[in-house]
């Protein structure tokens, strides 16, 4: 489904074909989250190349050598939104994820996905951790239910979550990354276009592995990590 009538923002990132620490002395942590789309339209070679980005950059996070990290995995289509893997810093060696089928409850998925992280960490970890939220859709929103069918409430949550140590990104077409901007608040320097192709979606991952290296650099330096999680690393590209 394609988003209609959002607003149209110019400044969009679009992917193409040294250790320090913080000033504590001690590891900060990084709770990455991942909310993968699963919808029907995502089957074939786009789900295979997002799973197998999935799998980068879990072993991404096992050579960040600079910070404690968890992982958590969630995908979603119409029927189910599930955690396939629970918030562990046991990171798997490889991901298969749960297969395709059923609409985009994107707003839901992500909704749900936040109100959990939260308790999880301010329960079980540090409130002060960081949480890195990185979230793949190739549709727009169509079929989410409860609170978060209301944009608004989603967006409402988003800006809170920001000044609480979340960095909520979002990987999407420019429909909806222009939605997630206009719609759901997130700060365009957290997302990223691709072209809705096998090849962009992998290209989009192996950006994000990039940009994630630079984010775990800068929280280990005790940087403020909240807005230009993509935008960092075109600057890097620029050097």
């Amino acid at each position: 489904m394609r988003v209609t009538g959002a607003k149209r923002n110019q400044k969009l990132t679009v992917v193409d074909d040294t250790t320090t620490q913080n000033v504590s002395g001690e590891k900060a942590t990084i709770h990455n989250v991942f909310i993968i789309d699963a919808s029907g339209s995502m089957a074939g070679s786009k789900y295979v190349n997002a799973i197998s980005g999935v799998n980068e950059l879990l072993n991404g996070i096992t050579k960040d050598s600079d910070n404690n990290n968890t992982v958590t995995i969630v995908e979603f289509e119409e029927k189910t939104i599930k955690v396939m893997l629970d918030t562990t810093d046991n990171i798997p060696v490889s991901y298969t994820g749960m297969g395709t089928g059923g609409m985009t409850p994107l707003n839901q998925a992500i909704g749900e996905t936040l109100e959990t992280m939260v308790k999880t960490r301010n329960k079980k970890y540090g409130k002060g951790d960081k949480v890195l939220v990185s979230i793949f859709t190739d549709g727009g929103e169509n079929s989410s239910r409860g609170k978060y069918s209301k944009p608004s409430e989603l967006s409402k949550f988003i800006k809170e979550l920001e000044n609480d140590g979340f960095t909520i990104t979002f990987i999407g077409t420019k429909e909806e990354v222009h939605y997630a901007i206009n719609t759901l608040s997130m700060d365009m320097t957290n997302t990223l276009v691709h072209t809705n192709t096998a090849a962009s979606i992998k290209s989009s991952f192996d950006r994000t592995l990039k940009s994630r290296q630079v984010y775990a650099k800068s929280v280990a330096r005790g940087e403020d990590v909240k807005f230009g999680f993509y935008s960092k690393t075109v600057e890097e590209d620029k050097k």
